[in-house]
């Protein structure tokens, strides 16, 4: 009778306490009634951090049950829709609410406004392909890996002809986060003549430490077709593992077990493995429209789900508007949300920048934010057969969630438990993150053609970066330097040279970028390339043709503040020096052969 009466009393205990709970569904259409699957519906808290989140089935419905009782705020996020938002919404004890969401499509907004300055073109890869927007204009360009000159293929003209290209790179380096070691890297691309194209790349790398249980592992897969709008639509998918990356809560689980991260290094056996190391899902998809030739339309959307000790998922779109309204001059206004896929483009880059947030219990942090920009771009001059400059002046307005500090040092794991930090022990540097800032500013670029294929560029920034304080005794401790930093006021310029010597057919980026002493975060970051810092330069040179392989074997060789310039030494928990950095000097260096 006892165990009756516990289990009877047990039992309406629990039904009170499903009962106090809310529930929240509902059904997620476009504007013209159609039910949208896939969208992420996501609850946030009075903080706007998520509490529950579901996606939408086949019918568009959703349902997030058992949710306490309290005021939040409903956001709905898709890929080529404005994320929409719902305020005010007070969940009842023991109640259902039922919440529509209706999205409306990126190119039915009237709040949207034309985005993005023009930006450096990065050296061609010979791989590398694109298609044109107007219908009357050749279809397909390659780029002729012995020449530089681009190879066009109208529809009309090669309808049936389909384009094949592959590369194998072998390189080994040391110092870029995530990517020490050997690494083994395939690229294929296949581009018919109907516009449609598909590449697909892998890379396995070989950490040399006793830390990873295996080899890091990077597959992109990217389609690209013709839109009956005078557009394109791109489809590119991501998975990366890095078993190598540490973070303070792999590092005390290692100690649980007996293993100790910060010695273990210097002790022989096989390779052990301190935790799940790091993974993230990456599913972009890009659209654009062409208006005939005096208006661009480019959005998309990326889909991030990153792991660490737990799972973040998260959504950035972006929307891009160019307008030429005269032959001389471009208007472009850009909304971006995430720093990696910014335009169509961004695309063309199949290995994305791996950039890891943690807090000091391993959950992964977003690295979302926001920039807005308006630029004009005019054309000055003529142009001559090396064709015109071009001067660009752009404002814009930036917001980061969380603030990432790079750095390099040997971490031990008594720090890695005290801070908000993930370490790759390959290449010996860590991501810290930091308070989250926000700040406007203004750039200016010329740009200068030098040959046909060789160009100058000179830039200025003025904006907000993250900057550490001056230390009044001696260096400051790892916990005060990120505490310290405040988002100041800082100027930034850079003089590059890119593109291709023709005599040699060397593919050239030399580049060097001035910050302010003790800035830790890029002026302009929206604008600004992972490797954009100091010195810093990309090679790739032909060495070699011959009958097995008609296209070539390359040299490559990539630095990035070669210098060691803009260190910050900080005191870690364990009493050694890091030095942080807005990018740590990485060396790699390897041979491409080209089939």
């Amino acid at each position: 009778m006892v165990t009756m009466a516990a289990l009877g009393l047990s039992g309406r205990c629990l039904a009170a306490s499903a009962a106090a709970d809310a529930a929240i569904s509902g059904t997620v259409r476009d504007v013209h009634g159609t039910p949208q699957m896939g969208t992420l519906v996501e609850l946030l808290g009075a903080d706007l951090s998520p509490v529950a989140s579901a996606l939408s089935d086949d019918h568009g419905r959703y349902i997030m049950p058992d949710v306490l009782p309290g005021r939040y705020q409903l956001r709905a996020t898709a890929a080529f829709f404005v994320p929409a938002l719902r305020s005010n919404l007070q969940l009842h004890a023991g109640a259902q609410e039922i919440i529509n969401v209706t999205m409306s499509a990126l190119f039915e907004a009237d709040g949207w406004l034309p985005a993005q300055r023009r930006r450096a073109d990065e050296p061609a890869d010979d791989w590398k392909w694109a298609l044109r927007s107007t219908a009357n204009r050749p279809l397909l360009r390659l780029v002729d890996p012995e020449s530089g000159s681009p190879i066009s293929s109208s529809a009309t003209e090669q309808a049936n002809r389909a384009m094949s290209s592959g590369r194998v790179t072998l390189t080994n380096g040391d110092g870029s986060f995530g990517a020490g070691g050997m690494h083994q890297a395939l690229l294929l691309n296949r581009s018919l003549g109907d516009s449609d194209g598909a590449v697909l790349r892998a890379d396995v790398g070989s950490p040399q430490t006793l830390y990873a249980a295996g080899p890091s592992v990077a597959v992109s897969a990217g389609y690209e077709r013709r839109t009956p709008m005078n557009g394109t639509t791109r489809l590119v998918s991501t998975f990366q593992s890095h078993p190598e990356l540490v973070d303070g809560a792999s590092a005390a689980s290692a100690t649980a077990q007996g293993l100790n991260y910060g010695e273990s290094a210097g002790r022989g056996g096989p390779a052990t493995s301190l935790g799940p190391g790091f993974e993230v899902l990456q599913l972009a998809s890009t659209q654009q429209i062409a208006l005939g030739d005096a208006v661009l339309i480019d959005a998309g959307t990326l889909m991030e789900a990153e792991r660490l000790e737990a799972t973040r998922i998260e959504m950035q779109p972006y929307v891009r508007v160019t307008a030429r309204p005269g032959s001389e001059v471009v208007v472009e206004y850009r909304y971006a949300t995430g720093r990696q896929v910014q335009s169509n483009d961004d695309l063309d880059h199949l290995k994305p920048e791996l950039m890891v947030l943690t807090t000091a219990q391993g959950r992964p942090l977003s690295t979302r934010g926001s920039h807005q920009e308006v630029s004009v771009s005019r054309k000055l001059g003529s142009g001559t057969g090396l064709g015109s400059r071009v001067i660009t002046f752009a404002v814009f307005s930036d917001r980061f969630a969380n603030g990432a500090v790079a750095g390099s040092g040997v971490v031990s794991q008594q720090t890695l438990q005290s801070a908000a930090m993930v370490a790759d022990p390959v290449t010996g540097t860590f991501h810290l993150a930091a308070a989250g800032y926000a700040g406007r500013g203004i750039g200016g670029t010329l740009m200068q053609p030098l040959t046909p294929a060789l160009s100058a560029w000179v830039e200025y920034d003025l904006g907000r970066a993250l900057r550490t304080a001056l230390p009044t005794d001696g260096t400051p401790t790892l916990a005060a330097a990120v505490a310290g930093a405040e988002p100041l006021s800082a100027q930034a310029a850079s003089f590059a040279l890119r593109g291709r010597i023709v005599r040699t057919g060397t593919a050239l980026k030399a580049e060097y970028r001035w910050q302010q002493a003790r800035t830790l975060t890029a002026v302009n970051a929206y604008n600004a390339s992972p490797d954009e810092a100091y010195l810093s330069f990309f090679l790739r040179q032909r060495l070699w043709c011959g009958r097995w392989l008609p296209q070539g074997v390359d040299a490559v060789v990539e630095a990035t503040n070669l210098l060691e310039q803009g260190y910050q030494p900080v005191l870690a928990p364990d009493g050694e020096t890091l030095l942080l950095a807005q990018v740590p000097r990485a060396i790699q260096g390897g041979l491409a052969f080209n089939f």
